[in-house]
C-alpha cells in the first residue's frame, strides 16, 4: 500500500497528560507528518486521552445545527404533530448520539453529557410545544424518550451482553484486561451485564430485560408531576386527533407552566398581576382552572392527560 504524506497524520494514544501536546517524529518518504490531538475515523472522533470529549463535542455541533430543521416544522400554533417531530428528530438528532455509543460513552464525563442533554431537551421542547421553564423529567414524560446518557448506557449493556456469545466477532476481547484509564466505568457495565447472563445465554430475552429495566428505573427516578403530585399516566391516545395549537395548550397545562396563565407571565412583566381574570383569586396557575369558582367544572387535573 502506498502512504501518501499529504494525506496522513499521527496521534499519539496516551493516558499521561505530560505528553498531551508531544510532537512525534514520523516520516513518510522523508516528510515529516503532522501530529493531531483528534483523529476522526468512520464516523468517531478519538482524542488523544480517550475521553470522547472532542466526539461529545463534534455531537452537540451537529445537534444544535438539525434542532433547526425541527423549529422550521413547527411552531407553538402550526406546524407538524408531536409524533411527526419526534420520529423526525430519532431519525437526525438521536441517531447521532446513539452511533457507536459503546465505544464512547462509558468514559465520558458528566459536563459533556449535560452538554448533549442540553440540545435533546430543545428537540423536545419544539416537539412537545412546552416552554423552556418546563422540568426536564416532563420533556422525556411527554415525549416517552429516555435521556441521553441512559438510553446509551441501555445500548452498551445491550452492545456487551452480546459480546458473550462465543460466535460474536469480539467475544475474544473479553478476555483481555481492561484499560486502567477507563476501567471504572467498564467494570460497572461488566458488573452490570452479569445480572442479565444466563447459560446458555438467551439474548433476546437479555436484551428485553436490559430494556425493561432501563425504562422503569428511568421512570421511577423522575421527579413527581407538580400538576398532579404523582407520576403522570399515559397521555389518551385520542389526543393526537387535535389541532397542533390545542395539545401544545394542553402539554403545557400538565407541565405546570403555560403562557396563557398568569402565573407565567408574572415572572416575565411586574405588571401582570397573578389572579384569575374571571374570578380576582390567585394564584392563577393549572389547578385554578379546576377550582376557579366562576367556571365550576367535574373535570380534574388528571383529566388532562
Amino acid at each position: 500500500m502506498q502512504i501518501s504524506a499529504i494525506k496522513s497524520t499521527a496521534t499519539l494514544f496516551t493516558t499521561w497528560t505530560a505528553q498531551y501536546r508531544r510532537e512525534l517524529n514520523i516520516r513518510v518518504d522523508g516528510s515529516r507528518i503532522p501530529t493531531t490531538n483528534c483523529l476522526k475515523i468512520l464516523g468517531l472522533t478519538f482524542d488523544t486521552t480517550f475521553t470522547s470529549s472532542a466526539h461529545a463535542t463534534a455531537i452537540f455541533d451537529k445537534l444544535k445545527c438539525r434542532n433547526k430543521v425541527l423549529k422550521s416544522l413547527a411552531g407553538s400554533t402550526w406546524g407538524a404533530d408531536k409524533e411527526t417531530l419526534l420520529t423526525t428528530y430519532k431519525a437526525i438528532g438521536r441517531s447521532v448520539v446513539s452511533y457507536a455509543a459503546p465505544v464512547w460513552s462509558p468514559n465520558l464525563c458528566d459536563s459533556q453529557w449535560d452538554k448533549i442533554q442540553i440540545c435533546q431537551n430543545a428537540a423536545l421542547r419544539t416537539a412537545t410545544g412546552c416552554i423552556l421553564k418546563s422540568t426536564v423529567d416532563h420533556l422525556h414524560e411527554e415525549a416517552k424518550i429516555l435521556p441521553v446518557r441512559q438510553h446509551n448506557e441501555m445500548l452498551s449493556l445491550e452492545y456487551l451482553l452480546g459480546c458473550y456469545r462465543k460466535n460474536h466477532p469480539n467475544h475474544h476481547l473479553l478476555a483481555f484486561d481492561t484499560p486502567g484509564h477507563i476501567k471504572k466505568d467498564i467494570h460497572a457495565l461488566e458488573t452490570t451485564v452479569q445480572l442479565y447472563r444466563r447459560e446458555p445465554l438467551d439474548q433476546q430475552a437479555g436484551l428485553n430485560s436490559i430494556y425493561t429495566d432501563t425504562v422503569a428505573k428511568t421512570i421511577s427516578n423522575y421527579c413527581v408531576n407538580a400538576v398532579i403530585g404523582a407520576h403522570p399516566p399515559s397521555i389518551a391516545v385520542e389526543e393526537r386527533q387535535l389541532p397542533r395549537q390545542t395539545r401544545v395548550v394542553l402539554a403545557q397545562l400538565r407541565s405546570g407552566y403555560c403562557s396563557r396563565l398568569n402565573s407565567y407571565w408574572v415572572g416575565i412583566d411586574r405588571t401582570v398581576q397573578d389572579i384569575c381574570p374571571v374570578c380576582g383569586m390567585g394564584p392563577h396557575d393549572t389547578k385554578h382552572l379546576f377550582n376557579c369558582p366562576a367556571k365550576p367544572t367535574h373535570l380534574t387535573p388528571v383529566d388532562l392527560w
